[in-house]
Formats: C-alpha cells, structure tokens, sequence
C-alpha cells in the first residue's frame, strides 16, 4: 500500500526469517529430529539402551555421552522449527510488535532507534548493517538487517518515527541513515 492509502502514514513493515530458511529449514529440521528418533526406537525395540553403539567401541561412557546429545536435539529441534515458522517482527507508524510473544511496544515506549553497520568483532561478514529498535528496561525489541525486510519501508517508518519523537535518534550516523545520505538503497 502507499502512503496516500494509509492516510499518510508509512505502512507496516513485516520482518521475517528469510525465504529460503522458512521453506528449507523445517523440513531439513524435521528429517534432522526423524534422524535421531532412529536410535530410540532402536533402543525400544532391542530393550537394550547399548543396542544403537553396540560394536562401535564406544562403551559406556560414550554411550551415555551420545544419549544426552541425543535428548538435547529431540528436545530443541521441535521448538527450533516452531521459531523459523512463527518469527516476526512488525514495524508499523505507531510502534512494534515484537518477536517471540514479546508484545508490543508503543512508540511513545521506543527509547532509542540506532543504524549498526556491517561488521562486528567476530565474525564481521555475517553481521549485515542492520537499525536496531530499544524501549527502556526491555532492551532490543526488533532488529532489521538490510536484507531481510523492506528497507525502504523500514526506512520509512522509523523516519516517520524520528519526526514524531527526534529523541529516539541519538547520533549522526543513524539520522543520515535515515535520511538515506550515507547508505545506499
């Protein structure tokens, strides 16, 4: 929708896990967790809890090494899977609604809007430039990497955001990211 649509007001941004994770992810999650699925009902089926290392020179010790890898995954993986399918951030013209059933923050809660750009201390190439939403004792509430929403209209609206409490921009980086002066788009 454009701005004339809204009333004048930047329309909502959706932030999501990228496409390829969203429609790759799972189903390799799930054949990962079906995977190791195999070794219990192997166990079951045997009544032996050796049955799945038997002959591998493992022993004991690794056995029972290999079975709390083994609980740690079939316990993680579901909820692993529930995440890539069900993250979102919104970004909208009066706040954010955050991920993980965080809530939503109002704009007048929003205390700070700031541009990262690429890089970081590890790891730099992995770490896109990226703005970053905070409110008060909640801390980071969204994160919006360059290419995983609509920049422009993440631009948008935290532009619109800055006019309606300048406050939020606290340094020259972030305001000519903004106002589009020092990043491309």
């Amino acid at each position: 929708m454009t701005d004339a649509q809204w009333g004048g007001l930047p329309a909502p941004v959706v932030v999501r896990p990228p496409t390829w994770v969203r429609w790759l992810g799972p189903p390799l999650l799930a054949a990962t967790w079906l995977l190791f699925v195999t070794p219990v009902a192997l166990a079951v089926h045997e009544r032996d809890w050796m049955a799945p290392v038997r002959g591998s020179g493992l022993g004991v010790f690794g056995a029972v090494i290999g079975w709390g890898v083994v609980a740690v995954l079939l316990v993680a993986i579901p909820p692993a899977i529930r995440v890539v399918l069900t993250y979102r951030t919104v970004l909208d013209a009066e706040g954010v609604q955050a991920p993980f059933s965080r809530g939503r923050f109002d704009l007048a809660r929003v205390t700070q809007v700031r541009w990262v750009p690429q890089g970081g201390p590890v790891n730099a190439a992995s770490r896109p430039e990226r703005f970053e939403v905070l409110a008060g004792d909640a801390g980071l509430v969204a994160r919006v990497p360059r290419g995983e929403a609509d920049w422009d209209g993440t631009r948008a609206v935290l532009a619109h955001w800055a006019t309606r409490r300048p406050e939020i921009v606290r340094d020259e980086p972030t305001a000519l990211a903004l106002a589009d002066e020092s990043i491309g788009t």
